[in-house]
């Protein structure tokens, strides 16, 4: 109501001129003809049209000129003969200068073709004094265009959330500072030597005629101690090699003499499948169990715990049913690997 009022009463000030188009006229006024940066000033066209006809006004989304579009109706009252469409717009500008409504097409379909009204361009004259409805010149900007609302917001809220999550996780996750887990020393090579030779034992391989396997991780037990005790990488040596190192090793004549003997006896046992006889057999862990206490580091002074393990072990009885080589159980060759 507030747009038809006014356009009535500002149609009587400004009239435009008229034009004729098989019957079809159009006519547009304005409220004011001159304003404000920001004010609002109404466009009134008036358009007759033969009755029935289509009448397709100018797109509004892109304003007209410089002006933008605030808002639009219309409405119709229908003639005698002819029908009287009205359109109203509210306009604006934000441009700092005098500007102008320029002319609008009006597109009237009916019956055998179409007709183009178009309305004269009507000059505005910009007052560049400030008002308590506007803002200052100084102050004032391109307008924007209209478009899909910024998310960088959202994407900050995630990057934030992200990263209090990571940082709860590794909090809860990586161990604190005074629980740092750390390992426990390894065993002196004399203490690991004779648990090892216990573990062995334990396994009875020469009750059951495995005396291969007997002899391969006794020799691993063996070389796994005169590497650690003399820095020496004798769990890579051949037997060879083994025997090259202990004639230039520091050992004394007998531990020597036992170590080569060792060697000598259990290569076969491992590699030709030789079964030895039964003194021969249990002579060997007898004979390791001197020589690890004879060439064991003087900082390593026997334990209770070690002493007893090693006593234990030495009065072990000899297993039941052994005999010459090839009587007793898994000596005949039947059971060797």
């Amino acid at each position: 109501m507030r747009i038809r009022t006014l356009f009535a009463l500002t149609s009587l000030i400004i009239a435009s001129a008229s034009s004729f188009c098989s019957g079809s006229t159009i006519a547009n006024s304005v409220s004011q003809d001159s304003l404000y940066i920001g004010d609002r000033v109404h466009l009134g066209v008036v358009l007759m049209v033969p009755r029935a006809g289509q009448v397709v006004p100018p797109a509004t989304e892109n304003g007209f000129g410089k002006f933008a579009v605030k808002e639009w109706a219309s409405d119709k009252a229908e003639k005698k003969n002819a029908d009287s469409l009205t359109f109203h717009y509210i306009v604006t500008t934000y441009t700092a200068e005098n500007c102008t409504i320029p002319a609008l097409d009006f597109i009237v379909a009916k019956e055998g073709g179409a007709d183009t009204l178009r309305t004269q361009p009507v000059p505005m004259r910009l007052v560049l004094v400030s008002s308590p409805d506007t803002a200052s010149i100084k102050d004032l900007k391109q307008q924007q265009s209209v478009g899909k609302p910024s998310l960088a917001w959202l994407w900050i809220i995630i990057a934030l959330a992200a990263g209090a999550a990571a940082i709860l996780l590794i909090r809860k996750y990586l161990p604190k500072p005074g629980k740092v887990f750390r390992a426990p020393p390894p065993k002196p090579p004399y203490e690991e030597a004779m648990e090892a030779l216990a573990l062995l034992e334990a396994k009875q391989y020469i009750v059951k005629g495995m005396i291969r396997e007997y002899a391969f991780e006794l020799s691993d037990i063996v070389k796994l101690y005169l590497e650690r005790r003399f820095e020496v990488n004798a769990a890579e040596f051949t037997t060879e090699e083994m025997l090259d190192w202990i004639k230039l090793s520091p050992l004394d004549p007998d531990c020597r003499k036992s170590a080569e003997w060792f060697f000598s006896t259990t290569d076969p046992v491992k590699f030709a499948k030789w079964l030895p006889d039964n003194d021969t057999v249990d002579r060997f862990v007898p004979d390791i169990r001197s020589f690890i206490e004879k060439t064991r580091s003087q900082a390593e002074p026997p334990g209770k715990k070690e002493a007893d393990s090693s006593a234990a072990a030495v009065k072990q009885p000899a297993a039941t049913g052994a005999g010459p080589a090839g009587n007793g159980p898994g000596r005949d060759g039947s059971h060797a690997s």
